[in-house]
């Protein structure tokens, strides 16, 4: 799954209606932890802190920006062996890090900054020219910024790799 943007290709699928407008942008991500992509997320305004007190005890936590849907995605590294009996022999082998589709839509995908680029196209541009070249679970290429790689979807040969 990639896309251009202004003669750049980025690891993104993105949905356009009958008229030529873009209706969805999806992506995916691999960190070390879901705090690692919560980190990105919130340099990025794709997610925000929140905050309320009860009962005099400060409450704090983070939250999705509406239009910014994140689903974790468990990815099977080596699946499990069974006999001819269909006994399993050997566990499943899963990834331990942190994987994610981030799917944007509705008012996300239409904010523009000062000159007129969407935001979510400088993202995607910024990840392709400034991410450092990685490949995730020694399969995936990707590009990592801030320990968060954005995942090249179009070299996943499994269904599991397809971003809903």
């Amino acid at each position: 799954m990639t896309y251009t943007i202004r003669g750049t290709e980025v690891f993104a699928d993105v949905v356009e209606d009958e008229h030529g407008t873009i209706t969805q942008v999806s992506f995916a991500l691999n960190a070390p932890s879901p705090a690692h992509v919560e980190a990105a997320a919130l340099t990025k305004n794709l997610m925000v802190v929140r905050q309320e007190t009860q009962n005099g005890v400060l409450r704090e936590w983070v939250e999705e920006v509406p239009h910014a849907n994140f689903f974790p995605v468990a990815v099977l590294l080596e699946p499990a062996e069974r006999n001819a009996q269909g006994e399993m022999t050997t566990e499943p082998v899963m990834d331990t890090t942190y994987s994610v589709n981030l799917v944007l839509t509705g008012d996300l995908i239409r904010k523009v900054d000062e000159n007129g680029w969407f935001l979510w196209e400088l993202l995607l541009l910024e990840w392709m020219g400034l991410g450092a070249e990685t490949t995730v679970n020694d399969k995936v290429p990707g590009l990592a910024m801030s320990g968060v790689s954005l995942i090249d979807m179009s070299k996943v040969a499994t269904r599991q790799g397809v971003v809903a």
